[in-house]
């Protein structure tokens, strides 16, 4: 076994990699086109739709999975944003 492929079995994160390259982790999706990462569990399948695909905290989500939309909620509007009565920290 080398340094670039280190396997589950060895009590590593599975990592994919040629000799000379960087290994990058299995779930890294920077390489791939942006797809839902909701795991649907009746289908045992992630969701991987492309269409109006946004990054949360728990992954890429599509308008049907966004955190609110599991929730019920709807999602937040956009605010104002600082304060004005607020003064930045010099």
């Amino acid at each position: 076994m080398t340094d670039q492929q280190n396997t589950a079995s060895a009590g590593g994160a599975q990592l994919v990699g040629a000799p000379g390259r960087p290994a990058r982790s299995f779930w890294d999706d920077s390489q791939r086109r942006p797809e839902c990462r909701h795991w649907i569990g009746d289908e045992r399948q992630f969701c991987k739709e492309a269409n109006g695909v946004r990054l949360f905290i728990p992954g890429r989500r599509c308008p049907l999975h966004t955190p609110a939309a599991l929730q019920g909620k709807p999602e937040p509007q956009p605010g104002p944003g600082w304060p004005i009565f607020r003064k930045e920290a010099t």
